[in-house]
């Protein structure tokens, strides 16, 4: 029996008015205009001989990173962090099979590593490989017993105190230090501007992807800009209004990050209209995956909605961008893994974006031989393409959203936000009129395209650069 029934649209009212109504072109104007600047800039180099690399070090640092690309990225500018505050020769850190994608890449698969190396070498002390006294400590030692160099207790956002207190004897002692879990095991209060100036060098300079993913990005960035000439009868030719729409956001196009895998659709509990066999096979799912721990299930779906925390179908989506000014003729990339569902889930979307493009559409399967089947490496290649475009939107907040809010701020680059909540309550209500949920909707999101906002303590240096990555102007 199939697990789901082909979804039909939840919001037919909305998605006949989109699909009948055109925008102006004083609106698409605005919506392709870029940010402004916020008075935020880039902090100045320190000069080269200006060198804080101390001389010396007190032993090698391992660090063991699980999780999918982003949280990894995040892992890798902790380690280098802690290697600095410990004076610590850093190993290139240990890449995790992602018990998800299964995805076995190593850094060097991903990242740039002579890059890496050659942007911090003032910095710090980082080696490919531990030398061969210390060959004995590897992934495969520390999954057979409990050893002493290992380091297992943590805690998530641990004070720079703690490294100096509980891992800097160890290494001493041993010469070496492994850390297994590290996700999110470094505090991002209370450190040194010094120390939170090198996790931003990490995270914008020092993490550039492999050349043959960049490349990749650019063949798709360079075909979403420049598409094959459509041909145009001459009655199209002759609708001047619409050629003015169309001109607007020639070689422009939006990324949008749609993470609508059966993984986060089980995980959220809620509903998507796929009828009583995707209800039963999501609650198998759950049960299977998280052994019941999945706390939201206790909830009703119109309850999980009212609480904005049910990730935006590719139908919701496809309203919200329809509702701030995005036509038929914007050339929308779909960055995801795998959407639950598949070309059926998609359907509406693809109806108001008929110019809606993924990898697959765009490249060879030649072009793209180096990174099938390999998750990290789709994810990059997505992130590349994503720092690229004119607009960047994602359907449900995770790593890879915050990732690029962050770095598209460093950027200034235009970054619209889902209000989860609002949305969630203007779904709710099914008698709302078009003109009334696109005014709701250009309302909520005025402030949410990009507008920098400062790091508060406790939140994470990797969704929000300033103050702490950048400088006021």
């Amino acid at each position: 029996m199939q697990e789901w029934n082909a979804p039909k649209p939840r919001h037919l009212h909305l998605l006949e008015a989109a699909l009948s109504t055109q925008s102006s072109v004083e609106h698409q104007i605005k919506v392709w205009a870029p940010l402004p600047s916020q008075g935020w800039k880039h902090c100045p180099q320190e000069p080269k001989s200006a060198s804080s690399k101390p001389k010396g070090s007190n032993g090698y640092i391992q660090v063991f990173l699980d999780g999918g690309l982003n949280q990894q990225k995040m892992g890798i500018c902790d380690a280098v962090a802690v290697a600095k505050i410990l004076n610590a020769t850093l190993v290139l850190p240990h890449l995790e099979v992602n018990p998800v994608w299964q995805d076995s890449s190593s850094f060097e698969d991903i990242f740039d590593v002579d890059h890496f190396l050659e942007v911090l070498r003032n910095e710090v002390s980082i080696v490919k490989e531990l030398p061969s006294e210390f060959s004995w400590s590897s992934r495969e030692y520390y999954a057979t017993g409990i050893r002493p160099t290992r380091i297992k207790t943590a805690p998530v956002h641990a004070p720079a105190e703690w490294y100096l207190e509980n891992v800097l004897p160890i290494m001493q002692s041993y010469g070496v230090a492994a850390i297994s879990p590290f996700s999110h095991r470094l505090t991002f209060d209370n450190l040194p501007e010094s120390i939170q100036r090198l996790r931003c060098k990490v995270n914008f300079q020092a993490l550039a992807f492999v050349p043959h993913i960049r490349e990749l990005g650019e063949t798709l960035v360079n075909r979403l800009r420049n598409p094959p000439i459509r041909i145009q009868n001459a009655e199209t030719d002759s609708q001047e209004g619409t050629n003015d729409l169309d001109r607007q956001g020639a070689g422009k196009f939006v990324v949008l990050h749609l993470r609508f895998d059966k993984d986060m659709a089980a995980h959220s509990a809620c509903d998507f209209g796929g009828g009583k066999a995707e209800k039963l096979a999501l609650a198998k799912y759950r049960q299977v995956i998280w052994q019941g721990r999945v706390l939201k299930s206790q909830f009703t779906d119109e309850e999980l909605r009212v609480q904005g925390r049910c990730p935006l179908t590719p139908e919701e989506i496809g309203l919200l961008l329809a509702a701030l000014g995005f036509n038929n003729s914007t050339r929308l990339y779909l960055a995801s893994h795998k959407v639950y569902g598949g070309e059926a889930r998609i359907s509406t979307l693809s109806r108001l974006f008929p110019l809606l493009e993924d990898k697959k559409s765009l490249t060879s399967a030649e072009e793209r031989a180096k990174v099938e089947g390999k998750a990290s490496l789709l994810a990059a290649v997505d992130y590349y393409v994503s720092m690229q475009s004119d607009i960047f939107i994602s359907a449900s907040p995770g790593n890879m959203h915050n990732a690029l809010v962050c770095h598209r701020a460093y950027m200034n680059l235009k970054t619209i936000r889902p209000s989860m909540t609002l949305l969630s309550k203007l779904f709710l209500n099914k008698s709302m009129q078009w003109s009334e949920f696109q005014h709701a909707v250009l309302e909520g999101h005025k402030n949410r395209q990009g507008q920098i906002k400062l790091r508060k303590e406790k939140q994470s240096i990797y969704t929000y650069p300033a103050p702490d990555c950048m400088c006021q102007a």
